[in-house]
């Protein structure tokens, strides 16, 4: 399904958090070979490991909370994939993991823009909307990812974490 992107030497897969970049990084660097770079690597939000990060080859790197430096800053070289999702399914799946109360989503996510109040990824969505594209990209539905052989079903991701990608 992404065989196409084994030309791109770095992949970023970003996109607002519980948009299913994690799923379609692994998806990704299945198809093409690369190997997958879970945000974990960087701590999450650490621009300077981020950063460290994009100068191996070979990789896709799952990067949701950054976005905003992909779109201000791309490093050269770089492919960025914009996971699309429902809004709704997206509330729905953190008030499933309960996003904000347990993992404060939220604040760490809106911080980001300068904010404290506000929907992230309804903002996430607008800012990538608003500003001029720099590197290469993609946008990919999340419900096109339906039809690639590691998509777990959604009754079998009930008892998902915030990590899992399948059983």
């Amino acid at each position: 399904m992404f065989e196409h992107l084994a030309v791109h030497p770095r992949i970023v897969v970003t996109g607002p958090q519980r948009s299913g970049t994690r799923i379609a990084a692994k998806m990704i660097a299945a198809d093409t070979g690369h190997a997958f770079v879970d945000e974990m690597e960087f701590s999450i939000k650490d621009v300077g490991a981020f950063r460290e990060v994009l100068r191996r080859e070979g990789i896709v790197a799952q990067a949701p909370h950054m976005l905003k430096d992909l779109v201000d800053d791309p490093p050269a070289g770089t492919f960025i994939v914009l996971m699309r999702r429902d809004l709704g399914r997206i509330h729905a799946s953190e008030h499933r993991i309960r996003w904000a109360e347990v993992y404060g989503g939220n604040v760490t996510e809106l911080a980001k823009f300068g904010l404290s109040e506000g929907d992230p990824a309804t903002l996430k969505y607008a800012y990538w909307d608003s500003r001029p594209k720099l590197v290469p990209f993609l946008e990919l539905e999340y419900e096109a990812l339906r039809s690639h052989p590691l998509w777990v079903p959604d009754d079998q991701r009930r008892d998902f974490g915030p990590l899992q990608t399948a059983p």
